[in-house]
């Protein structure tokens, strides 16, 4: 399985007014903007997952919407709480296994869950992975049995990200 693990775009700060639920708050214009160029840079690497699961918060949800229709992800998006900011990465690598058929998928979370899920599936502890926002790490998953175990190919920031999107 090729795996994206995809941290959410720029959003409105904890303290703004009118967001005090943090689940509610929305990208930015600058954010949806961004996520746009980013999407892109994907897309010219050849990016294209089959199925997209994200957290349920609405910046996660708008980056993980943003993503399919640059992209051109057919199939909906899947809400899981395991891709939460505080979700346990164990959890997501127990659904995954329910999609191991699937050749391609893309995961929009947040932090910390989405750097402890990349530590858990390359097998580091140590390491400190940290996900700007919009940033992402392109990793291949071959088998669901036993622990979870994947290969790293890259890992890219939101600058890079955009510079390879401008590239077309």
């Amino acid at each position: 399985m090729n795996l994206y693990l995809v941290r959410h775009a720029i959003s409105v700060p904890h303290d703004a007014p009118g967001y005090e639920d943090d689940s509610k708050r929305p990208l930015t214009d600058k954010g949806r903007a961004k996520m746009r160029d980013i999407a892109r840079g994907l897309k010219v690497l050849g990016v294209c997952p089959q199925l997209i699961l994200t957290s349920p918060y609405v910046r996660a949800r708008q980056t993980a919407e943003i993503l399919k229709e640059v992209l051109g992800t057919t199939e909906g998006l899947v809400f899981t709480e395991n891709l939460l900011p505080l979700a346990h990465p164990d959890h997501l690598w127990e659904e995954l296994r329910a999609y191991a058929g699937v050749d391609s998928v893309a995961l929009v979370g947040h932090e910390p869950s989405i750097s402890a899920l990349a530590n858990l599936l390359l097998g580091v502890s140590g390491l400190q992975i940290v996900f700007k926002k919009g940033g992402v790490c392109y990793l291949t998953v071959d088998s669901f049995g036993g622990e979870p175990h994947a290969t790293l190919h890259w890992l890219l920031t939101p600058r890079q990200m955009i510079a390879i999107g401008t590239k077309r």
